[in-house]
């Protein structure tokens, strides 16, 4: 853990002490023997522990019944969940007990650092998934020639070795995955979201058509390791033994022991130095099943970036559009951790919707995990499409939504305020709240509002609606005659004050760039136009220009100079 986390995390722990024990002792002088005791009882911290892992429904710690999705794929008696016309990705789980480098293996095999790495148990929660396409060529086994090589379009050294971008066909040579990394069975640091982290975990084996089960090579067989492979092995699904933290090849001897859990050969292999990858790769396509026209995978038609506080609905909000338990909605704050890509289908296109963890203040930050949790989040709202900032319509605006706002605004990203809960309002009034909301984020007043109420389905797929349309307005073209009219239009009507008796000028301006709007003036100075005259003109192109409800981007550029010879 860094040392400034250490010393936030110290400090928080002696002032709480500290106030603790001074409540302790004025209740002791002024409570009666016998008195009623305003107030919940605070809750003591369930430490994690290694228990039994339950793969049965059972009551939440609420003691509401815990509801599952649809039946798994194992009760329904098929291999896996397939679409209606029977072709889907093939299905890779990295499945096994905590702090055996399940994430740093998928990391690995995905080419790009994915999911969050770190010591501390129940680091994953949701299941963590990426595309990840690999190439069949001959001659990959380091052990001989002739087999088959299960190798990224790039080295494996490369940031982006394996991970799939979206757009391209698949050719022959090439075979297509869907990688899932799960949770850590057996150990959950946080009961009350154990029996979501477990069904997370069930859905990834019933939907799986081969399991990498990872292990410890120098821990060997622990209990949770035989009590997983017993799971394994009932499930029926094809699996790899992965024996992970083989870092020297002297270490490949004490793989033999982990053949009492009756998975087949361990594979000896170090994610964290990149050893043996490719023998696991070349492993891992000997088991694949046969090519299908799904590995053909078309781009999404935008990726929706949802952010906001937590506890604001977020994850309900993805498994709503994804119309499945995809991941992890609970009342329970901070339940989300990594960002998650949720592929869905909607009006006959294919859209990628990003659930993000809740976005907290830096002092409130407790760990390194929530460290990582926020940076994620903050990605990936620069890598969206349109991102989506949910508010909690029972709660005012915070500075943090208006800071979220400014990094939408910063990054020239289409933004769309859902307001949730809207369905536990009581005679409230969409126009007050409208203008209420406008005040607080007056620095993206062009942004629409939708009111929705996740848990119930209401206005889901209208948000959705709305994001195609702000896709695609930030993708269209102003030609270059009616923008310099535009513009002229709003320089005449409002123009720079002089500095230093100069007067800026606008020679002429074209559009260079969409996705988004990119507007490029040339004029005498740049510096004569200042940032609040900058910001007039934007506002103005908006309100005259096809880019009404998306931010727009402007750069001032110096006319060169032409010297006659």
């Amino acid at each position: 853990m860094p040392k400034k986390f250490k010393k936030a995390a110290s400090k928080r722990h002696r002032g709480s002490a500290m106030q603790h024990r001074a409540t302790k002792a004025a209740g002791a002088r002024t409570r009666r023997r016998n008195a009623k005791v305003i107030g919940k009882r605070k809750r003591k911290r369930v430490e994690p522990t290694e228990t039994r892992p339950s793969f049965s429904p059972r009551e939440t710690a609420q003691g509401k019944p815990f509801t599952r999705r649809q039946k798994s794929a194992a009760e329904l008696g098929r291999e896996s969940h397939a679409p209606e016309d029977g072709l889907r990705l093939p299905i890779v789980a990295i499945v096994g007990r905590p702090n055996v480098g399940k994430s740093s293996l998928f990391n690995r095999l995905a080419g790009s650092r994915i999911a969050i790495e770190d010591p501390r148990p129940g680091t994953t929660r949701d299941r963590v998934s990426a595309y990840v396409r690999v190439r069949d060529v001959p001659g990959g086994s380091s052990k001989g020639k002739g087999k088959r090589k299960f190798v990224a379009t790039e080295s494996d050294d490369s940031a982006d070795a394996g991970h799939a971008r979206p757009g391209a066909d698949v050719s022959r040579d090439e075979r297509m995955v869907e990688l899932i990394d799960t949770a850590g069975i057996g150990i959950v640091d946080e009961q009350r979201v154990n029996e979501h982290v477990h069904e997370q975990i069930r859905n990834a084996i019933a939907s799986a058509d081969v399991v990498l089960f990872v292990a410890d090579i120098q821990d060997g067989v622990l209990t949770l390791d035989s009590e997983a492979a017993g799971i394994l092995r009932r499930s029926g699904r094809k699996c790899l033994l992965v024996a992970n933290k083989a870092d020297d090849p002297r270490h490949d001897a004490l793989g033999s022991n982990l053949y009492e859990l009756g998975l087949g050969d361990p594979i000896p292999v170090s994610a964290k130095g990149n050893r043996n990858i490719k023998l696991l790769r070349s492993a891992i396509l000997g088991v694949l099943p046969p090519r299908s026209e799904a590995e053909n995978v078309e781009p999404p038609e935008l990726l929706l970036a949802i952010v906001g506080r937590r506890n604001v609905g977020k994850s309900t909000l993805v498994n709503a559009l994804a119309e499945d338990e995809r991941v992890i909605a609970s009342e329970m704050e901070g339940t989300t951790r990594d960002s998650i890509d949720v592929r869905f289908s909607y009006d006959g296109s294919s859209f990628v919707a990003i659930d993000t963890a809740g976005v907290r203040r830096k002092q409130s930050l407790e760990h390194s995990v929530e460290f990582f949790s926020q940076s994620r989040s903050f990605r990936a709202v620069r890598r969206a499409s349109v991102t989506v900032l949910m508010l909690d319509a029972r709660e005012p605006v915070t500075k943090l939504d208006r800071q979220l706002a400014d990094l939408a605004a910063r990054e020239c990203k289409p933004l769309i305020i859902a307001v949730n809960k809207w369905d536990l309002i009581k005679e409230a009034q969409t126009g007050e709240f409208e203008e209420y909301l406008r005040g607080k984020l007056n620095q993206v007043n062009y942004a629409p509002l939708v009111f929705l109420s996740a848990k119930d389905g209401r206005n889901v797929f209208a948000l959705v609606d709305l994001a195609r349309e702000l896709h695609k307005q930030a993708g269209q073209r102003v030609g270059t005659g009616e923008l310099n009219r535009l513009i002229n239009a709003a320089f005449d009507r409002h123009h720079p004050q002089p500095r230093q008796s100069r007067l800026g000028k606008i020679f002429y301006s074209t559009q260079v760039e969409t996705f988004p709007p990119k507007v490029v003036l040339f004029v005498n100075d740049p510096d004569l136009f200042p940032e609040n005259w900058r910001t007039y003109l934007r506002n103005r192109l908006q309100e005259t220009s096809p880019f009404r409800e998306v931010p727009i981007r402007l750069k001032f550029r110096a006319r060169d100079k032409v010297v006659l010879s």
